[in-house]
């Protein structure tokens, strides 16, 4: 039975632990109660542990990313290395281009780029200003904690599920 289904059958259970007219305690529910507590908390243990099992998968996978990212970083650095090792070794040598019969090697120009020597010195109608809004919720939360009301924000409680 899922935990669902327990948790119905306790607040069932609940509901006939006494008599709303009479105030007589049903003792056959109190008994029946403390079963279903039980289950509801071999149940929670059992989703418990799973959520623990799902959490260590998760990191498993996040761990495995950043490796697999270290990795890149070293492939790409490779790679970078030997690009320019290589495109220099050509230059040097007054080679513009390499062919066999699996690829081609070529030197070629790109096409022109700014290059920025020093920012400070450049005119401002060659600059954009970027504009960003952003709300303070620290200060929000202040306000509103001290009594303060504010159009468009409230306070809100959140509830979480912790398991060590």
């Amino acid at each position: 039975m899922n935990l669902y289904k327990i948790a119905n059958e306790y607040q069932e259970v609940l509901s006939k632990t006494f008599d709303p007219e009479t105030g007589e305690v049903n003792e056959n529910a109190i008994a029946l109660l403390d079963i279903a507590k039980g289950e509801v908390k071999e149940k929670g243990i059992a989703v418990a542990s799973y959520i623990k099992n799902l959490e260590a998968e998760r990191n498993a996978i996040e761990n495995a990313k950043k490796e697999m990212a270290e990795r890149e970083k070293r492939l790409d650095n490779r790679l970078t290395y030997l690009s320019d090792y290589l495109k220099s070794n050509m230059e040097r040598c007054g080679i513009n281009e390499i062919s066999c019969p699996y690829f081609i090697v070529k030197i070629k120009k790109c096409p022109l780029s700014v290059d920025i020597l020093n920012e400070d010195e450049i005119p401002d109608n060659y600059k954009k200003v970027k504009s960003v809004t952003s709300l303070d919720k620290i200060k929000l939360k202040e306000e509103i904690l001290s009594g303060a009301v504010i159009p468009g924000a409230a306070l809100k409680q959140n509830i979480r599920l912790e398991i060590r």
